[in-house]
């Protein structure tokens, strides 16, 4: 082999192995953005799966979420633990007055926490369940920070999703969708 077919052999693998590294870059990057905005991509417009379990607050067999859904009903993960959740709990209470419905899952929280965290801020929720291992964020893609709030219609579709507690400016926009989705009609 002359030297010039051993460097265009060289340069073919090297090419190679650079696409396939790109590749692989971007497959890892697209999994690990799907939080915010391409959580919200990947979620709109889907059907809650029956896999997506939650139990009651102080325990029950796991039941798909999707059962908790009458009408057009917002679905707030929310952790004792969380202190952006604490920022958006006033919020929440104003949605509750307006009439929404609003249903909330304590996500990796001791039931007895959630209780007083509740207690203490007051519970906006029509109902509190659990998702004590996290594992409906990860089937839902959510990712794992906290808070999250779902619109879910009737029929399961998730009409709007957004990461973050609603407060400040993105907070507020976000409320505004919510209240245009799933406000007293």
């Amino acid at each position: 082999m002359s030297r010039r077919q051993a460097a265009l052999v060289r340069t073919g693998i090297f090419l190679a192995v650079a696409l396939a590294l790109l590749g692989g870059f971007r497959l890892w990057q697209s999994r690990s953005e799907l939080t915010g905005e391409a959580a919200s991509a990947a979620i709109v417009g889907r059907s809650l799966p029956r896999t997506a379990v939650v139990t009651a607050l102080m325990g029950s067999e796991p039941y798909p979420l999707s059962d908790e859904l009458i009408g057009v009903t917002v679905v707030n993960f929310f952790a004792s633990w969380c202190w952006p959740c604490r920022a958006e709990n006033p919020v929440l209470l104003e949605l509750q007055a307006e009439g929404v419905r609003v249903i909330g899952v304590a996500v990796r929280d001791d039931p007895n926490n959630t209780q007083a965290f509740l207690d203490e801020l007051g519970d906006p929720y029509f109902r509190v369940l659990a998702d004590r291992s996290g594992a409906t964020l990860t089937t839902l893609e959510l990712g794992g920070e906290l808070p999250q709030t779902l619109v879910v219609a009737a029929d399961g579709e998730v009409l709007f999703h957004h990461s973050g507690p609603l407060a400040g400016t993105d907070g507020e926009a976000a409320l505004e969708q919510i209240r245009d989705l799933a406000g007293p009609r």
